[in-house]
């Protein structure tokens, strides 16, 4: 036998077998490696779409949309949906994916967006999620109670119930149907008193009863960072953001939608009051000044939705580079 040749395979073995090592280690190390999500949440008109598009670009990472009606391709101008030039070439998803005539529940996001982030948590420590609905930030962070599916013929009778006789009538049917959840329940919120009325009819059993306040495990790590302004400066900010969308032409998308006016996605500010106007109900100055008002009222929801929980990291939106820095650190412990 060859010594030389004999000292060279072993040699190649040797090496080989090293790197095999390292591979082995750099592959369980990564698959070990914590993972993070960096959720920016925030009252409408706060600032989120700019600030989470900055944080995601320094961590050459990938956005998830927790915005319940931006989902929809039809509502671009009411939602203040990002155009191409706000998104800086940072892939969003859950942006204009879905028609608002199928149905498209929080269960839904909460199942398809978890599977998209264990894709991008392969190529990605971090994630960015940004929205202003606190119910799908906590579906995708903590996961919801289960409830029951809804027939459609259910769910038809309850949003007529409310397009033909308004907030008032599904107030007193949910305090009828469900008193527990009625006491706790934001009353002014009409999506919340549709879900827990659909409920309660396609069951025949309080709302109540399914909702077990557990939540599920998670293989990624949730930072949270809110944004926060000063009541004065957001509520003007607010105002501003409703005129730039009747300039942008908010009454020509809302006609184009009036046929499904009916249809969940459409019971949003911004929409119901032009059709009221459509439908005589209002003068267009009334509409116009129903939305500004309305909008204040739900930044002011959302900011005590978020207020409630002790984990937010309460910022200015102007705060960017000391946000980025505290991340880093976060991460890095």
């Amino acid at each position: 036998m060859n010594c030389n040749g004999f000292d060279g395979m072993c040699e190649r073995f040797i090496a080989d077998d090293v790197l095999g090592r390292s591979l082995r280690i750099a592959y369980f190390r990564g698959m070990a490696e914590t993972k993070y999500l960096v959720v920016i949440g925030g009252p409408t008109a706060s600032g989120k779409t700019p600030f989470a598009v900055q944080v995601a670009t320094h961590f050459h990472t990938e956005i998830i949309s927790c915005d319940s009606r931006q989902f929809y391709q039809e509502m671009r101008t009411g939602t203040a949906r990002p155009s191409a030039s706000d998104m800086q070439g940072i892939p969003h998803h859950f942006v204009g994916h879905r028609s608002v005539q199928h149905h498209y529940s929080v269960g839904d996001f909460e199942k398809e967006a978890l599977a998209l982030l264990a894709r991008l948590h392969q190529q990605h420590q971090v994630v960015v999620a940004v929205g202003g609905s606190g119910l799908y930030i906590k579906a995708l962070c903590e996961g919801l109670d289960r409830f029951p599916d809804v027939p459609e013929s259910v769910r038809a009778d309850v949003r007529r119930l409310y397009v033909e006789h308004g907030l008032g009538a599904l107030q007193q049917a949910l305090a009828l149907a469900d008193p527990v959840y009625f006491d706790m329940v934001d009353r002014n919120n009409p999506h919340r008193l549709i879900r827990a009325l659909e409920v309660c009819r396609a069951t025949g059993q309080p709302f109540s009863t399914f909702r077990q306040g557990q939540t599920a495990a998670r293989n990624f790590t949730p930072i949270y960072i809110l944004l926060d302004l000063p009541r004065s400066i957001l509520y003007d900010r607010i105002n501003r953001r409703v005129d730039a969308m009747l300039a942008a032409g908010l009454l020509e998308e809302a006609r184009t939608l009036y046929v499904w006016r009916h249809l969940s996605a459409l019971q949003t500010v911004g929409y119901q009051e032009v059709f009221d106007y459509f439908d005589e109900k209002i003068t267009l100055p009334e509409a116009i000044e129903n939305i500004k008002q309305h909008t204040r009222n739900y930044a002011k929801r959302q900011l005590t939705w978020w207020r409630r929980d002790g984990f937010w990291q309460s910022v200015h939106p102007e705060q960017l580079t000391d946000t980025i820095a505290w991340l880093d650190a976060q991460i890095a412990q």
